[in-house]
């Protein structure tokens, strides 16, 4: 393409960005901070010069850490160990017995805490008498400060702080940051006369009225960029419509339903505590528009279950949680975190209304998650959920279905091992091999529904689900080893329309 044409495709942020890397590589960052642009405007000038061939941009990964869930309550109440090491220090030699009754902590929580202490030589035990030892307290004080040092963003070296790891008190993150420089091609254009001429690029009443004298910036006409830009079924796309395919041809039935769900759908009915980590604003995204409407008769019959539990004979019952139900929680609107949330409701419109038929529905849709992106997770993401509902269901069906839909995907190098959810047990998480990584992934999650869940629906017999990523499986398929490479302004867009070329679809 002719430098006069590129010339006259530049906008304002174009030309911004590229006049601040003809001094050297910057982060896209710094681009916006220098030119007070809108990161959106940056990223999306970035991909449109990266196409003209005008810049390069490398993609800079770094590690990091950052608080968890429970590592964040740390900060505000203190570790364990330092609490239990400061009540020892305020009232002199203590029994155990003291410690467990004046510190309101979990058990569990508390046990280990003293395990630790006592491990460490941070307090001494004389006939039952527990003391601190004194030349250990800056020590645990400065373990304490390093939650307040990881909120603040401050560098930790790596082995102090893999213990907090270990614990579930701070977990490891990477972020991408994108560098940009400057091509020769984009240098010599910066240098044209023509370069620094104003061009609008949006028509407004006035400059129609008055169009004489102006120059307008042109868009290009090149037969290459056109056809670059031409729509058509990108390669996430195709992907979706074969593992639909694959569904069907397994007997299944697709269900449909709304991003937008209440949080009785999203939890209540599977039974996650209500003080559950997953429902903290950490977690899940909540929205601030009025409540969902939930069935009342329902609502009543899982508020009863989760209290006291039920009890259809000695040999099949629950005790519940024991706890208050706070209808109230029930309403609030989120974007749904699971599409888990979807099959419930159609175990309540069909299932439960059909109970002697037996019905098998399935899903690919998106779940919405609070969390930071990196190589293995996304804000946003496909899950590809599957019910089986009939008699004598058992895992070991579970685990024929699990194993036939990857084979019929094309991924057969799989493994299954043991894991908890709140609402199936016995639970399978589903692992895939990756070649690229050279390590095991987790791929899926599935198991069989508790009695729990299905008792307010009066339903007795089996419902095995599970639910699986789609992107993760997709990047076992390209042989990818980063999520993120399928989403965001510098994917790559060929990748991604090239589907004749990635061998991701099998016969089945």
């Amino acid at each position: 393409m002719e430098k006069e044409n590129i010339i006259r495709m530049l906008n304002k942020t174009d030309k911004a960005v590229m006049t601040s890397l003809v001094n050297g590589e910057m982060f896209s960052t710094e681009i916006e901070t220098n030119k007070a642009l809108e990161r959106s405007a940056v990223i999306n000038s970035a991909r449109k010069l990266l196409s003209l061939g005008l810049i390069r941009i490398d993609n800079i990964t770094s590690t990091g850490v950052r608080l968890t869930a429970l590592g964040k309550q740390y900060l505000t109440e203190g570790l364990p160990e330092y609490r239990v090491f400061n009540f020892i220090k305020k009232h002199g030699a203590v029994t155990y017995k003291q410690i467990f009754s004046g510190l309101s902590m979990d058990k569990n929580e508390l046990n280990a805490a003293v395990g630790s202490l006592k491990k460490s030589s941070f307090i001494t035990v004389e006939k039952d008498r527990v003391t601190i030892n004194p030349d250990k307290e800056k020590e645990i004080v400065r373990k304490n400060s390093m939650l307040s040092a990881v909120e603040g963003g401050q560098s930790i070296d790596p082995e102090e702080i893999s213990d907090l790891i270990k614990r579930g008190i701070v977990e490891q993150i990477e972020s991408i940051r994108e560098k940009l420089s400057i091509t020769a091609l984009g240098k010599e254009i910066t240098k044209d006369r023509e370069f620094a001429e104003e061009y609008l690029d949006k028509l407004s009443a006035d400059n129609i009225k008055n169009w004489e004298g102006l120059r307008f910036r042109e868009y290009s006409r090149n037969p290459e960029i056109l056809n670059s830009l031409s729509g058509r079924s990108n390669i996430k796309t195709k992907f979706i419509s074969f593992i639909k395919d694959a569904m069907v041809s397994m007997g299944f039935s697709e269900m449909h339903s709304n991003y937008v769900e209440s949080s009785f759908w999203n939890f209540d009915v599977m039974m996650f505590r209500q003080d559950h980590p997953d429902r903290d604003i950490q977690d899940t995204v909540y929205l601030t528009a009025g409540g969902g409407k939930i069935p009342e008769g329902l609502l009543q019959r899982v508020k009863k279950v989760y209290e006291r539990g039920f009890r259809r004979s000695k040999y099949d019952e629950s005790i519940g949680y024991r706890k208050e139900f706070d209808g109230a929680k029930s309403s609030s609107l989120i974007m749904r975190g699971h599409t888990t949330a979807t099959t419930f409701r159609y175990i309540y419109e069909f299932i439960s209304k059909n109970k002697d038929k037996p019905a098998k529905f399935f899903s690919v849709d998106k779940g919405f998650r609070n969390e930071t992106m990196d190589s293995t997770h996304l804000l946003e993401l496909y899950q590809i959920e599957g019910i089986v509902y009939g008699d004598n269901l058992s895992v070991a069906d579970l685990i024929g279905y699990i194993k036939q839909f990857y084979k019929r995907i094309g991924i057969e190098k799989i493994r299954l091992k043991p894991t908890y959810n709140p609402y199936t047990e016995p639970s399978l998480e589903i692992q895939a091999f990756s070649p690229k990584l050279k390590r095991w992934l987790e791929v899926g999650n599935s198991g069989v529904f508790r009695p729990e869940t299905l008792e307010p629906f009066g339903i007795t017999k089996n419902i095995i689900a599970w639910g699986f990523g789609m992107e993760r499986m997709l990047n076992l398929k390209l042989e990818m080893s980063d999520i993120r490479d399928l989403y965001g302004a510098y994917t790559d867009i060929d990748l991604l329309r090239d589907i004749s070329s990635a061998k991701i679809f099998s016969e089945f």
